[in-house]
């Protein structure tokens, strides 16, 4: 593919057996005012008719590509979407969720456009979460909660900065992945108070818990967050000697 065919927009749905849900996330994608993107479905090798279903996907007004074989999880087939892309900017959209509007993608790109940035990020609807969450965080707030990766565009550059997900963090390697371009130096983010997705909040997460995340979590912190202002700080020079304490 020619540089000047390149899409601006990589959208990349992770799938195992979703043959029930897939359709809005896909549907969603067709009806953009901007057809500036490519679809790229990485299948963990689904049993149902999914494949089938992702068949039917292909014509000619969209740009779709497939795989579909075992896994190590959804992080594993997201670092695969990665390696597969081309678009300008990365998004991931589950397979269980969808874009709110048929003006998402073209608000993104034009506020690409006249904001040079790394990293786009707004807002995410939950029936767990709510609606409009969580608005635009701060130091301190990434600690606390995490920014849905339903809400957050990616520039290709990222992922060679700060590499891809770590798969020992089974449920939270995007929290931990967050924290590392949230606070890296050359990394440049911004925050569009725009409501992005609905998220549906159904998925792994959900149901799992992430027990060696929980227990690296003052460690990641203190890791990407010590070059900050002196009272952050001093601040994370308390949690290591707090995080010291109980994992010994």
């Amino acid at each position: 593919m020619s540089e000047k065919k390149k899409p601006f927009f990589s959208i990349i749905i992770p799938t195992f057996n979703v043959e029930k849900v897939l359709d809005n996330a896909i549907n969603s994608i067709k009806i953009q005012s901007s057809q500036d993107y490519e679809i790229i479905i990485v299948d963990g090798g689904s049993t149902d008719n999914t494949l089938q279903l992702i068949e039917s996907y292909r014509d000619d007004t969209v740009v779709l590509r497939s795989i579909s074989e075992k896994d190590r999880g959804i992080y594993d087939a997201m670092n695969k979407g990665v390696k597969m892309s081309q678009g300008r900017f990365l998004y991931f959209l589950g397979a269980d969720d969808y874009l709110l509007d048929k003006n998402v993608l073209s608000d993104i790109k034009e506020y690409a456009l006249l904001h040079p940035t790394d990293v786009i990020y707004g807002n995410v609807n939950s029936p767990k979460l709510g609606n409009h969450y969580a608005g635009k965080f701060t130091d301190a707030a990434i600690f606390y909660k995490n920014i849905s990766h339903q809400a957050i565009f990616f520039k290709r550059n990222v992922f060679d900065l700060v590499g891809f997900y770590d798969l020992s963090y089974h449920v939270h390697a995007d929290w931990a992945h967050n924290m590392e371009w949230f606070f890296h130096k050359t990394i440049k983010h911004r925050f569009i108070d725009r409501d992005i997705a609905y998220f549906s909040d159904g998925g792994y997460s959900a149901v799992k818990k992430d027990h060696t995340f929980r227990k690296h979590i003052f460690k990641l912190y203190y890791k990407n967050a010590r070059n900050r202002n002196s009272v952050l700080k001093t601040l994370l020079l308390i949690i290591k000697g707090v995080y010291s304490r109980i994992s010994r």
